[in-house]
């Protein structure tokens, strides 16, 4: 067996035992008996190499099991949660605030790394619901006085495990705190944010709700200033991940930035490598969150194969991507919407695409072509795993879609531009305004309208497990029977 094909399947061997200890509750024994088995019929039957080979499978498939059990072991671990759940007793803890807050309606969540408990010394997160005011920011290290208790899960949303993989046990609601001391966090992090804070203050001079919530939303992935009613109608219209930091967002725009490229007559590796500076700028500009820098990873490796003038049809780059994630959290892989989002919509893209492309759209205008082949290919496995999330299916969102995706990546642009000369230049960037209120007007006309359609969407009130199962099958079988997944050499 080539190498390639046998690291591949080692990888996918390791990520199947991660996605079965998810579910089940598997010892990490019964892979090491089978690895044990079948390096004895190797010996047995004159070094057979398919035995050697499975040896190898279940090698891969245990090292899963086993990295998925040591990360559930650091919640038992955690010193934080044994003080869970106490009415009685309030514990006071000293930490450094090592996010942006997220504001909400009427309080605020900061999610604070803690060093210090009744006067021990720990390395926790936290995750802390304070007032909205007085406001805090990022490396402001605080002094936490209050009860810990643990996360409690909503009716169709399991918080605990949210949070878990984000390595969150322990949560406070509205406790004492009291500031000691500021900027005490990543001095790159606090210039990013402190550049944030700027923009923001430049668009809100400009831009009023709804279109200042829709554009940040845009840019920085942040939906508090959304009215409730205008959330609705961007979930129902399947235009949601167009507002947010998603992978499937950022996945999307770089694979669109790319084609739009390649047909202004950039050769293949210089379109690659501007989207690939492009989506590490607008990354970085934003504050660098997880979201961003999975998604980012992912994308990454495939410009950079497209840089060294490879093929990006290849499934193994997307593979060995996920794979140097779920070593560094095996949580993400079951209960991280936005990792899963990413990967598979960019497994949509490398098996779908040119289909679209050239079977479908190819008699539209190349930029025409171009939008609907990677909306239509990046849905193809993503759609299944929204509708189990949201309960809902959206049949208007290949239009909205095809007519939005094309102007975000200018919209974006537009307000990074109207952002940075608004700092020094008002007059200038009062000007950007208008062109930046014009498109996200567009932006909520198109959504608007599409939800006047009759049987714009169909609610699920619940989807089993069952029916993900059933669905992926079938998409990899058609995937498989149609010969895509040949022609992108798979494996």
């Amino acid at each position: 067996m080539p190498k390639g094909k046998l690291f591949f399947l080692f990888c996918l061997a390791f990520v199947c035992g991660i996605f079965i200890s998810s579910f089940f509750n598997i010892s990490w024994k019964i892979p090491a008996g089978f690895l044990i088995l079948n390096l004895v019929l190797f010996l047995l039957f004159k070094l057979d190499k398919r035995f050697l080979v499975s040896a190898i499978l279940f090698l891969a498939f245990m090292l899963g099991v086993v990295r998925y059990q040591i990360e559930l072991g650091k919640i038992l671990e955690s010193q934080l949660r044994n003080f869970n759940d106490r009415d009685s007793e309030k514990v006071t803890l000293i930490g450094v605030i090592n996010d942006e807050p997220d504001l909400k309606e009427l309080s605020q969540q900061l999610r604070i790394k803690i060093y210090g408990l009744n006067n021990i010394e720990i390395k926790e997160n936290l995750l802390v619901i304070a007032s909205k005011y007085p406001s805090y920011r990022y490396g402001d290290k605080i002094k936490i006085e209050g009860k810990l208790k643990t996360p409690e899960n909503f009716e169709k949303f399991n918080y605990q495990k949210y949070l878990q993989k984000e390595r969150i046990y322990s949560m406070m609601i509205f406790p004492n705190i009291e500031v000691l001391e500021l900027g005490q966090g990543n001095l790159i992090r606090q210039i990013l944010f402190n550049f944030k804070f700027k923009f923001d203050e430049v668009w809100k001079r400009f831009l009023s709700p709804p279109h200042l919530g829709i554009f940040e939303a845009l840019v920085f992935g942040e939906e508090e200033n959304i009215p409730k009613i205008w959330k609705e109608k961007l979930n129902l219209s399947g235009t949601r991940h167009l507002t947010a930091v998603s992978g499937m967002n950022i996945t999307i725009i770089s694979f669109l930035l790319a084609g739009i490229l390649l047909s202004l007559g950039f050769w293949r590796s210089q379109a690659a490598l501007i989207s690939l500076i492009s989506i590490w700028l607008y990354i970085i500009t934003i504050g660098a969150p997880l979201s961003g820098l999975r998604a980012g990873l992912m994308v990454s490796l495939f410009l950079i194969i497209q840089v060294l003038g490879r093929s990006i049809d290849n499934f193994r780059p997307l593979l060995f991507s996920a794979v140097i994630l779920l070593i560094e959290n095996p949580l993400i892989l079951k209960s991280d919407i936005g990792f899963q989002l990413s990967f598979l919509a960019m497994t949509g893209l490398i098996f779908w695409q040119q289909f679209f492309k050239e079977k479908v759209f190819n008699k539209l205008p190349e930029l025409f072509k171009l939008s609907l082949s990677t909306t239509f290919a990046s849905q193809v496995f993503t759609l299944p795993i929204l509708i189990y999330n949201f309960g809902y299916m959206s049949l208007v969102s290949p239009l909205t879609n095809l007519l939005l995706v094309p102007i975000i990546p200018f919209l974006t642009m537009i307000g990074f531009v109207f952002g940075s000369f608004g700092i020094i230049f008002i007059s200038f960037a009062k000007i950007l305004s208008w062109f930046l209120w014009l498109g996200i007007s567009y932006v909520l006309l198109i959504v608007d309208l599409s939800l006047k359609i009759p049987f714009s969407h169909i609610d699920f009130k619940s989807v089993p497990y069952v029916f993900l199962l059933i669905v992926y099958l079938l998409l990899i079988l058609i995937t498989w029977k149609i010969g895509l997944m040949k022609r992108r050499n798979f494996i």
